[in-house]
């Protein structure tokens, strides 16, 4: 089922949707449809078509934000991917275009009046999973193969420069993770920073073991089994060491190490749930994990997988320090479905669905975070007490961020066969 190109205000290709409109993924409730288009409609917007510098396309997640971010541009591409994957490998190939003879790929590529200037720093390394789950829709194995030398320099660079002695990684910057002000890093402000290169951090473990597998599949895939065989090595021994360094048998999570202080982190947070996405945990370690996700007094709020779990004492509805960011909670459910059912996968994809649309509905925007117990954005603020943030961002989340807030849509076409 198409709707019909003329709802559309965005254009691209030059000849704008008329000629591809994205398909209504079957099990899409008939109430949800004005909602699921408007979302790809503002996708659509944020997109931005060639140049000089590129002859293909880039995203931008939300109006203020001039700039095409690593992490973000990785979850854009699996929403992309289902509606046109050749835009979603564009994407990808827009940030390697940027990549420094020693592999890193930056953290953003801002755009200014004169040429494209990346960001110090980098993201969270999910552009080989981000790969390999584009390449598995599109199946152009030219894409595949150009990517891969750029993928394997990439997580060269993570080895060398954000490894500690003991083989597990560090954020050089809290900014370096994504989750700006989460209580694991900062205060609510972000007044007072933790020095994260004296932390083994857990959420980026997980993010390494899901490059090292889509690494592994696609040497697979193009033929090189050595190379396929010592990512799969390398990949069994960082989750060994995530299990035996990161996981606190006495608080059944996995937690941050701190270094100087010789001792866990123990902030319940989303990142304590992503090595389920990675497949990190044993079944033991996974039920434990689970029964957090099906908590209510934890994750299972109304728009399920909070950034913070609701019973944590730092929680507060403020940025990373309790919203629901869809990027993560989209992991979230992928790790429901690798320990559980998909089933209950979809469930909880139905109910990240629902929530969005439904405050979209009632607001009119879609948003950048969302209230995991209403379907409104009144309570929600953005580090508070920062007034830096406020005067240049507000003090709300930004609207029609979509950014990875259109994986929703994504959701609905994972999941809706079985809704």
């Amino acid at each position: 089922m198409h709707l019909a190109g003329s709802v559309y205000t965005c254009d691209w290709r030059g000849k704008g949707v008329r000629e591809n409109p994205p398909e209504t993924p079957p099990g899409l409730p008939g109430d949800w449809d004005r909602s699921f288009h408007a979302a790809y409609n503002r996708l659509c917007h944020n997109l931005k078509g060639p140049n000089s510098f590129f002859r293909g396309h880039r995203a931008h997640p939300g109006p203020p934000y001039k700039a095409a971010y690593l992490w973000d541009t990785a979850f854009i591409a699996q929403v992309w991917r289902h509606w046109d994957p050749r835009i979603a490998q564009e994407l990808l190939e827009y940030l390697f275009r940027f990549q420094r003879p020693n592999g890193k790929i930056h953290h953003a590529v801002l755009e200014v009046l004169v040429k494209p200037v990346p960001y110090k720093g980098s993201q969270p390394p999910v552009l080989a999973w981000a790969a390999w789950r584009i390449y598995e829709k599109s199946g152009d194995r030219s894409f595949l193969e150009a990517s891969y030398p750029r993928l394997v320099r990439f997580h060269q660079w993570w080895r060398k420069y954000r490894r500690q002695p003991d083989g597990l990684y560090f954020w050089e910057h809290p900014y370096e993770s994504g989750i700006d002000n989460s209580p694991r890093f900062s205060n609510r402000d972000e007044s007072r920073f933790a020095n994260t290169r004296r932390m083994a951090a857990v959420d980026l473990a997980a993010y390494q073991v899901m490059s090292l597998e889509a690494l592994a599949a696609i040497a697979t895939e193009l033929g090189r089994p050595d190379e396929a065989e010592a990512f799969t090595q390398e990949r069994r021994e960082l989750a060994a060491l995530t299990n035996e360094k990161l996981w606190d048998e006495e608080h059944g999570n996995y937690h941050d190490w701190d270094y100087r202080a010789n001792n866990f982190v123990r902030v319940n947070t989303i990142s304590s749930l992503l090595p389920l996405t990675a497949g990190i945990p044993d079944a033991r370690r996974a039920e434990i994990l689970l029964a957090r996700v099906r908590d209510p007094r934890q994750y299972n709020t109304l728009i399920p997988f909070p950034s913070v779990a609701r019973d944590e004492p730092t929680f507060v509805k403020d940025m990373w320090r309790g919203p629901v960011w869809i990027n993560t909670a989209y992991l979230g459910v992928l790790g429901v479905e690798r320990y559980a059912t998909r089933l209950e996968a979809a469930d909880f994809a139905r109910r990240l669905v629902e929530g969005v649309y439904a405050t979209y509905e009632r607001e009119g925007y879609f948003f950048e975070f969302y209230d995991p117990e209403r379907w409104d954005i009144r309570q929600l603020h953005r580090k508070k007490g920062n007034w830096w943030k406020k005067l240049t961002l507000g003090s709300k989340p930004v609207k029609h961020f979509v950014g990875w807030t259109g994986l929703v849509n994504a959701l609905a076409h994972e999941y809706g066969d079985i809704w």
